[in-house]
């Protein structure tokens, strides 16, 4: 019979975990929100949510450290535990790629990238917040126990990670059509690395998922403490 995440893992695992999750969304959501604000020449407050990106992403770190913690000393089949802390580690390479992104953009002159390449930025950081949106939805339907639930939600994240590889191509190729007008040439530079840095968010955002995969369809259908 299958059974939930929060069956085998201690409830204070089961609230870090949640609240891991918040903190990872949130400070997409704050990266997302600032470049808004950039795009609308709001500097100032653009530089002050960015700063709050880095503060959540620290405030996310500690409950992932206190969750690892905790996981390392619950008995668990071994085989299962490597494979919620691999889930755990696609999680924090989504909040490395996206603070990496954050840096970036404080010292890129964001408003000299072309305004089409800009565009392609935003569609981009909208997919990789989704996706972790429905990472962290499907992580609590995986917690209570909801499958088939968090297999729909998981489908998701892959068809959103397959659309952002289609913007991140649309990118580079704006990368070469606009080359002309990007000056300095080290901002060119900033914008591809700016650029794959969001796509190997939404890429960690997939893996994530693929983990909430084996640990619904395998793990879970039978009790794993021994």
């Amino acid at each position: 019979m299958p059974i939930s995440l929060s069956d085998i893992i201690p409830e204070e695992a089961v609230e870090a975990l949640r609240e891991y999750l918040n903190h990872l969304v949130k400070s997409i959501d704050l990266f997302r929100k600032s470049l808004r604000l950039l795009n609308e020449v709001r500097v100032g407050e653009a530089r002050g949510l960015l700063a709050e990106v880095v503060k959540t992403r620290n405030e996310a770190n500690k409950k992932r450290l206190r969750l690892l913690e905790i996981i390392d000393d619950t008995r668990l089949e071994p085989s299962v535990k490597e494979d919620i802390l691999h889930f755990v580690k696609r999680l924090d390479s989504i909040g490395d790629n996206v603070k990496e992104a954050a840096r970036e953009l404080t010292i890129m002159p964001y408003l000299e990238v072309p305004p089409p390449i800009r565009d392609g930025f935003n569609k981009l950081v909208d997919l990789v917040y989704q996706a972790a949106g429905y990472v962290a939805e499907a992580a609590e339907k995986v917690i209570n126990g909801e499958h088939s639930k968090a297999i729909e939600l998981i489908s998701k994240v892959l068809e959103i990670e397959e659309e952002a590889d289609r913007v991140d191509v649309e990118n580079r190729g704006k990368l070469i059509v606009y080359s002309d007008s990007i000056k300095p040439p080290t901002l060119a530079i900033l914008i591809h690395d700016f650029n794959r840095d969001l796509e190997n968010a939404a890429d960690a955002c997939a893996e994530a998922a693929d983990y909430l995969h084996i640990l619904t369809t395998t793990w879970l259908q039978i009790e794993m403490i021994t």
